[in-house]
């Protein structure tokens, strides 16, 4: 491994360390930059090891990343029994009963150089009835349970927004498993026991596996989530937690089957020590509730929960337990952070 020639740094190895969501992009997102000829690649990941899997819920800038890859969003969706999202719906947010849509779009427009909501509001002052969102495109679509594609003829209505989707995260790993693959991605299934560094630059030199394998490399990106085996068992990140600022430290998810409509967006609904998520798919309705164990136990987090689903529960409820917060440093020595290992909120 030579880390230094001529006064610039080669990286010819790149180790992944976890696979999931974020392992699987990482390798995805670099086998379509890096020549195979000039930078192996290798992912280690162990099937024994269980991935968090439930973030399901997108925003526009998904369409970046799946573009620099080179998806073909119609495939995608088949493989990922994907949906499409025109924005989030929060609900008892400001009081029970309230309702606001955030939508991936403007309302009105500017009007003589008058930003288009305080005509609402005049108009509101006046006595009328109409809802703000009633001026913007995808709530009205998303509340009628329609969806079309953006066109880009800036003349029509139906440029002045964007969407993305809500998308199976197990699924979507798999997927792109694929895509990484096909362009020299090297996979090795194994869980990790050690890692060794060198001892005079502290640097990683490679991680030992539980079959007494060893990989070495360049660059290691850590995609081991919570548990962070490089960039904080190894090389001693510390972790800040932000639980003061947000206290919630739980989650318990359970799928459940679809209803009989399927709404284009996500629904976020207030609780008494949290909120509950609703993202509709293909195949089943993904749900949710986020919550703060020192004011609900993880028993009545659930059965609020199963008593807020709209239909069936089709597996256990399932308890993540987390910390708010980010990693204090990203990058340290020849190891990144991405996913989980560098943050949650």
């Amino acid at each position: 491994m030579q880390r230094q020639a001529h006064g610039r740094q080669h990286i010819r190895r790149v180790v992944i360390v976890g696979g999931g969501t974020a392992g699987w992009m990482t390798a995805a997102a670099l086998s379509t930059v890096l020549r195979k000829d000039i930078c192996e690649i290798e992912l280690v990941e162990s099937d024994a090891i269980g991935i968090v899997g439930v973030g399901e819920a997108t925003i526009p800038a998904i369409h970046d990343f799946n573009r620099k890859v080179g998806l073909d969003e119609k495939d995608f969706m088949r493989h990922t029994n994907a949906t499409f999202k025109l924005g989030i719906e929060f609900v008892d947010w400001a009081k029970i009963g309230d309702a606001y849509m955030h939508p991936f779009s403007h309302h009105g427009f500017n009007i003589n150089g008058v930003s288009f909501h305080h005509y609402w509001l005049d108009q509101k002052r006046r006595g009328g009835k109409t809802q703000l969102g009633e001026y913007c495109m995808p709530f009205v679509a998303g509340k009628t349970g329609r969806f079309a594609l953006p066109v880009t003829d800036p003349h029509s209505v139906l440029s002045t927004y964007s969407y993305a989707f809500h998308f199976d995260a197990s699924l979507y790993s798999k997927y792109l498993r694929q895509v990484a693959e096909q362009r020299g991605v090297m996979r090795t299934e194994g869980r990790i026991v050690d890692v060794t560094l060198d001892k005079e630059s502290g640097f990683i030199d490679s991680v030992e596996l539980e079959n007494g394998g060893t990989i070495a490399g360049d660059l290691f990106i850590d995609c081991s989530g919570f548990r962070a085996l490089l960039l904080g068992k190894a090389l001693g990140i510390d972790y800040e937690s932000w639980q003061q600022w947000l206290p919630c430290d739980r989650a318990v998810a359970v799928p459940s089957q679809n209803p009989d409509k399927l709404d284009p967006y996500t629904r976020a609904t207030a609780l008494k020590a949290g909120w509950q998520w609703r993202i509709p798919l293909q195949h089943r309705t993904g749900n949710g509730h986020v919550y703060c164990s020192e004011y609900v136990s993880d028993d009545e987090a659930q059965l609020l929960l199963l008593d807020n689903i709209e239909r069936e529960a089709l597996a256990e409820p399932r308890i993540i337990r987390f910390t708010a917060g980010r990693r204090h440093r990203m990058w340290e020595k020849n190891s990144n952070a991405i996913g989980l290992t560098g943050g949650f909120n």
